[in-house]
């Protein structure tokens, strides 16, 4: 929104120079994106946020500076007006589109009157261009006041204004001299044979007010502001009107904002009559009774710094709340301007917002929140990212939205989020897991010839549980491609393969074990596991599926991890054992076993036993002699002993390697090889 500066202090005379200006806007909430020096004076280019919509208007700006700035207003000048219904010239009104609608008949108005040149040079300033004295006075309100108005030629009607949804294929020849087909339940202003204005969004030029109309009728309305913004969207209009319509204008100030247009139509011009129409819903009184009860304490909890009653009640009262207040209670009357405001926090926002964050001292959180909320999690995080980083690996950031009907061939329907407005067709479902964004990520890279790549992402993920709850989960995710290596002559280079993930994994968190699983669609069931932590699961890992590849056109084998951070993967404190002195003692044992048996079953039966001097225990060799025998294998195993406090002897060792022998032969029927 542009603000003309000179027209600001009009309304609030005591502001400084631009610079200092500029500063405090931004630090109230209302961004300066830009200042520039026009004819009729320097011109503020403000962003306002869509929750504010408040603020579009001078006098709104200038409510906000003047808490700031602890300095009264002063008020536009109006014409008395009073809301009595003395007009005849609306016939329906559907309350679901517009629950306050107020019209002015103005008979024998002279609009040949050129508009006087400071209404003229503002709203150039502002981006509007001049049409004639009435839609000027209009416009100009509208800048001034935050409400939007529309003037129809009463000569060019069919009989009363109605207030209602369209019906399929009727249509408007717009202002913008575009011819409109619509839809069915768009929101219209019609007579009895014409649409007259896309309500709140575009007028028709059949019924535009020119310098020869002599009878006009003044529309001021309060319209729902999801069906503007819908109207808007959907025949892409976006107008001054619509750009506050669709945010939300004051639905209580009518009365008011005719006034002022009454007053600057009777400075400027002549005419003979003028009458009202008013309908107003029951419903809107509720914003008459929007009240929210405060407790001071909040505000010394929340903010960290004592503040003053009487500068709380002295901030809520230049921002236009009324309040009532009793020892550390504040009862406080919202206006029907502030959509935002809809509970205690938000009022303390506002406190601190006019104040200023610049001016609370920064505070260090008590420990015990920090060790409650926080140190876990950023411990977990940050101790990961930093071993992945170590490994070669690049951390990414992706979207938490996926396309529609994406994730339902991975996972459980009922268990997908999805999202009422998505902003974007890609973007209509909340993410189950973090590894389609690092697919998404590798196929971006791998299109620009970045192929080899270790990537990760930290974030959250979002799923329903078997009550609809929605569960939000941290979870860290990784994925390689490509090759383990650079060309070299030195060193050979192959692709990466599942046990180089599994090395990573076992490399940063300590005691981890993989079983064998298929429980996770978006890995191959074939080469897949889970990765298990004191018993419990804490996350998977494997080769991407294939399906997910052939969807981003993925030609190579590609592998991923995902692990939930919720959990306590690390431990308090760590023991460090010294090391010994003492030297090792190897000793290799050869045994033909059956072929079904795993390695790790092996070593498993092996470290189960309480041995005094075995420290290690790989296998070295896995030999098969299909010509002699089929069913079984040659397994080459190396075992490590070590005494810690004295130098181990052969005999302590043959004693052990016995004992071992010996299980071998009784659990496995296992035959030594000589």
């Amino acid at each position: 929104m542009k603000l003309n500066v000179q027209w600001l202090k009009e309304i609030l005379p005591t502001i400084p120079a631009n610079n200092q200006l500029c500063d405090k806007l931004t630090s109230i909430g209302l961004e300066v994106a830009d200042c520039k020096q026009t004819k009729s004076g320097s011109v503020i280019d403000l962003d306002i946020t869509p929750n504010r919509p408040d603020c579009l208007s001078v006098y709104g700006v200038a409510r906000d500076l003047s808490a700031a700035y602890k300095k009264r207003l002063l008020k536009p000048k109006t014409k008395v007006l009073k809301l009595k219904n003395s007009a005849d010239v609306v016939k329906v009104i559907n309350k679901l589109i517009s629950p306050h609608y107020t019209c002015l008949q103005i008979k024998d108005i002279n609009n040949k009157i050129k508009t006087p040149t400071t209404i003229m040079n503002r709203l150039t300033s502002c981006g509007i261009t001049s049409i004639n004295l009435i839609v000027d006075i209009l416009n100009y309100v509208m800048l001034e006041l935050g409400q939007p108005f529309h003037a129809f030629n009463e000569e060019s009607l069919d009989g009363k204004l109605k207030v209602r949804l369209s019906q399929k294929n009727e249509t408007i020849n717009g202002l913008n001299d575009k011819k409109y087909i619509l839809e069915k339940n768009t929101p219209v202003i019609t007579d009895n044979s014409k649409i007259h204005a896309i309500a709140g969004v575009i007028g028709s030029k059949d019924s535009s007010v020119t310098t020869s109309s002599k009878n006009i009728i003044i529309e001021c309305a309060y319209f729902v502001p999801q069906l503007i913004r819908s109207a808007s969207k959907f025949y892409k209009v976006q107008t001054d009107s619509s750009y506050r319509f669709e945010r939300g204008v004051d639905p209580l100030q009518h009365q008011y904002v005719l006034s002022r247009v009454m007053y600057l139509i009777n400075k400027y011009t002549t005419y003979k009559s003028v009458n009202m129409f008013n309908f107003i819903d029951k419903t809107l009184k509720a914003y008459k009774k929007n009240k929210i009860h405060f407790d001071i304490k909040q505000v010394d909890r929340i903010l960290g710094q004592s503040i003053r009653t009487s500068k709380i009640k002295n901030i809520f009262k230049y921002l236009g709340f009324d309040t009532r207040s009793s020892k550390n209670q504040m009862l406080v009357n919202i206006p029907s301007y502030r959509f935002d405001i809809e509970n205690e926090y938000d009022l303390i926002e506002e406190i601190a917002r006019i104040i200023g964050y610049n001016e609370f001292a920064p505070q260090i959180p008590s420990s015990g929140y920090l060790n409650k909320y926080i140190k876990k999690d950023t411990d977990y995080s940050n101790k990961l990212s930093s071993s992945l980083v170590f490994r070669g690996y690049n951390e990414i950031k992706s979207y938490s939205f996926l396309p529609k009907l994406y994730q339902e061939r991975f996972v459980s329907k009922k268990s997908i989020i999805n999202i009422q407005n998505p902003i974007s067709e890609d973007k209509t479902q909340m993410r189950i897991s973090l590894i389609p964004g690092l697919v998404k990520t590798y196929k971006y890279n791998a299109n620009r010839q970045q192929s080899d790549l270790k990537i990760f992402e930290i974030g959250k993920v979002y799923e329903k549980d078997n009550k609809g709850l929605i569960k939000e989960n941290n979870c860290v995710a990784g994925l390689i491609a490509g090759q383990n290596s650079d060309l070299s002559l030195k060193i050979d280079s192959s692709p990466v393969n599942f046990f180089d993930l599994k090395g990573d994994l076992i490399s940063m968190i300590p005691d981890i074990e993989f079983k064998h699983s298929a429980k996770c669609k978006l890995l191959n069931k074939d080469v897949q596991a889970g990765i298990f932590q004191n018993k419990k699961q804490i996350g998977f890992c494997g080769e991407v599926s294939n399906l997910l590849c052939i969807d981003e056109s993925i030609d190579n084998k590609i592998y991923a991890f995902e692990i939930l951070l919720n959990l306590r993967l690390f431990p308090e404190s760590v023991t460090f054992m010294k090391v010994s002195q003492f030297p090792k003692i190897k000793r290799d044992l050869t045994i033909l076993v059956d072929d079904k048996i795993l390695g790790k079953d092996i070593i498993d039966i092996i470290t189960k036993q309480s041995y005094k001097y075995l420290i290690n225990i790989k296998i070295n060799d896995v030999f098969y002699n299909n010509k002699f025998d089929t069913k079984k294998k040659s397994i080459s195993l190396e075992f490590q002993f070590q005494n810690r406090n004295a130098t181990l002897l052969d005999t302590a060792v043959n004693l052990e390697m016995n004992e071992i022998l010996k299980l071998l032969q009784k659990h496995l029927d296992a035959q030594l090889r000589t």
